[in-house]
């Protein structure tokens, strides 16, 4: 199994829930047509730190394969297309267990 995990710095910080919501429907796409992603999970961090993300994404993928093939996905770039114009820092780990 493959663990991919995600995490932003949006502009603003306020917004995140909003942004978050705001993903909802793609994610419920992507888990229903990307084949091999096996969760797929968005929250908002609640640390509220001055060392923490405001967003994270954590998934896992049945193989490689499936993140390489989640990556090309068309609705995954509709979320990064999405999210992209709102985030100031991303941070990413892939790794198997």
């Amino acid at each position: 199994m493959i663990k991919h995990i995600v995490c932003w710095r949006v502009d603003d910080p306020n917004m995140s829930q909003q942004y978050c919501d705001g993903a909802v429907e793609l994610l419920e796409q992507m888990r229903k047509e990307i084949n091999g992603l096996l969760l797929l999970e968005l929250a908002v961090d609640k640390s509220r730190t001055d060392m923490s993300s405001d967003l994270v994404l954590y998934s896992e993928f049945a193989s490689w394969e499936a993140l390489e093939h989640y990556d090309q996905h068309p609705l995954h770039q509709q979320f990064k297309d999405y999210l992209g114009p709102h985030r100031t820092e991303r941070r990413v780990a892939d790794y198997e267990v």
